[in-house]
């Protein structure tokens, strides 16, 4: 799992070696208020004061001696119990992958019930980093921060309902979780949500509801996997009934596929060439249609070899070739 950090780090790898030379602003690019701050920082107790100096070196420093002075900064801040620099500590071990001492610092930082701390708690039980994996305690973790308004762990609580891990199964309560982390913005939640609706796994069924779900997934975000499945909407002949379609729309299943693809989804751009292959919502094109199969093929999509086979023998020469050419320009504005 990708935890989703809610501080700023630079990483020591990217910084310029300055073995040289010890803590100096003055190989700094620092000037004006920056650099008198710094400079009082140096012999401040101000709490305040040197949060703001152990920021600005953390973020801005180009020498590695100047970093370490931010974080030497920031561990006095969190030895004195200051929350901000207890996470950002912890956040920095974790990057570091330094599990166990990341852990520790998130527990200190526990008692603020910080909800992005609990959160992180939750991800490191859940997934076994610096501690044997506990699915119980991290789902504990998840629903005291997602309680306290986090929409990652509201995300994360819906997907262990779904799916039964470390809480038993409940498909109410995971859509129940989509649907707070979606409210708060959350575009991946309004497209799981939209799923529930779609299949009717928690909620009522309903394919208004599920398409209005998507739409603001791809308002919100440009969601691809709601280009996808709005796609499929379109175009499956599954959805008519459910969705009181009198008829698919191939046109409008073909425009959701071409966003989806140019994104760099495999089965939105297996369903493009698809589409130009058999003529669906677009005139037959065999070139367009091996351009993209051939790129669903790169993004690995397990389908597009024996398409790229069967359109290849209607196909000369010449419009293999311009296929080819077609690709590589597509390739260049896919995300």
């Amino acid at each position: 799992m990708i935890k989703q950090s809610c501080t700023f780090l630079t990483s020591l790898s990217l910084l310029l070696s300055a073995n040289a030379f010890a803590y100096d602003l003055e190989i700094e690019a620092f000037e004006g208020k920056e650099l008198a701050l710094l400079k009082t920082a140096e012999n401040s107790s101000d709490n305040e004061l040197l949060m703001q100096a152990a920021n600005l070196l953390i973020e801005d420093s180009m020498y590695e001696e100047n970093l370490e002075r931010g974080y030497e900064y920031m561990n006095q801040l969190a030895e004195s119990g200051e929350v901000k620099a207890i996470i950002t500590l912890a956040d920095k071990y974790y990057y570091d992958e330094q599990y166990e001492k990341a852990l520790a610092w998130y527990h200190k930082a526990e008692p603020s019930k910080d909800p992005y701390a609990l959160y992180s708690l939750g991800v490191m039980y859940f997934d076994g980093e610096g501690t044997p994996v506990d699915l119980k305690k991290g789902n504990d973790y998840y629903l005291a921060s997602a309680q306290a308004g986090y929409s990652d762990a509201m995300y994360q609580l819906a997907f262990s309902y779904d799916e039964g891990q470390g809480v038993a199964q409940d498909f109410s309560k995971s859509a129940y979780w989509f649907e707070q982390s979606a409210n708060l913005g959350d575009a991946s939640a309004m497209y799981n949500l939209g799923i529930s609706y779609l299949n009717g796994q928690g909620v009522e069924k309903s394919c208004s509801k599920a398409m209005q779900l998507f739409s603001n997934a791809i308002e919100e975000d440009e969601h691809t996997l709601s280009y996808v499945k709005m796609g499929d909407i379109y175009s499956s002949t599954r959805y008519k009934k459910p969705c009181g379609f009198k008829t698919t729309d191939a046109k409008k299943a073909l425009e959701y596929y071409t966003s989806a693809a140019m994104q760099g989804n495999d089965y939105g751009q297996y369903s493009v060439g698809y589409a130009y292959r058999n003529g669906h919502g677009t005139w037959s094109d065999f070139v367009k249609a091996l351009a993209w199969f051939e790129i669903a093929q790169e993004y690995g999509n397990s389908d597009a070899e024996k398409e790229i086979i069967d359109v290849k023998q209607y196909m000369s020469k010449e419009n293999i070739a311009a296929a080819e050419q077609l690709k590589d320009s597509l390739i260049e504005d896919i995300w």
